[in-house]
């Protein structure tokens, strides 16, 4: 299978020095990217991100959600499957001439709503395997999933793993994998996380052999 994964977060320029970013580490992606390393892998990266460890996966960066636009633009039509956890930024800032000065007392941005880039991969792709990530923050699991299968419905998804911001350290990152109908795993530490989602390329990689 042609797996198409991508992960860590994106950096909005502010001026010509300055961005708003996020705390994205791209770990879980990585591992991920790592653990589907049997398959023929391309890890789309933030630019600051971890690497994965197998030299089986390819990397290409980005930076701004521009980028990654451009990227999947480019690949999503040639996979089989999408796994995307890159953490895009929801808001974007009118980016100023120049370099803003560093004197002023207050400083306002503007920001604008940035695409979703995750509702368009379905159209992109109209037959893979399409797995999103949903980062909420101090819900309840009934929250959770009511999260997780809104952004599942909105962008046409298979499943969506969703967790929360207080827990997603190495082995303390707790997530569920959902879809539609079910919850298909309650995981506990990223490798467990990137075996559940990793187990989703079997299932359809065996549901398409003759």
């Amino acid at each position: 299978m042609r797996v198409l994964v991508t992960a860590g977060g994106t950096r909005e320029p502010v001026d010509d020095v300055r961005v708003i970013a996020n705390t994205s580490t791209v770990r879980l992606g990585a591992r991920i990217a790592d653990a589907s390393a049997g398959h023929e892998v391309l890890l789309l990266h933030g630019v600051l991100a971890v690497r994965p460890a197998s030299p089986r996966v390819r990397r290409e960066s980005f930076d701004s959600s521009t980028d990654l636009a451009r990227l999947l633009e480019r690949h999503v039509p040639g996979a089989d499957a999408v796994i995307h956890a890159a953490a895009v930024s929801d808001y974007v800032p009118v980016r100023a001439g120049g370099k803003l000065d560093s004197e002023l007392p207050e400083l306002t941005l503007r920001l604008l709503r940035a695409p979703k880039l995750i509702d368009r991969l379905r159209a992109l792709q109209p037959e893979a395997l399409l797995v999103g990530f949903k980062l909420s923050s101090g819900l309840a699991e009934e929250g959770m999933l009511a999260a997780a299968r809104a952004l599942l419905e909105r962008a046409r998804l298979d499943a969506v793993l969703v967790n929360d911001a207080a827990r997603t350290g190495e082995d303390d990152h707790e997530a569920l994998l959902v879809s539609a109908t079910e919850i298909l795993a309650r995981c506990r530490g990223k490798e467990r996380i990137a075996q559940a989602v990793t187990a989703l390329l079997a299932g359809r990689a065996g549901a398409a052999t003759p």
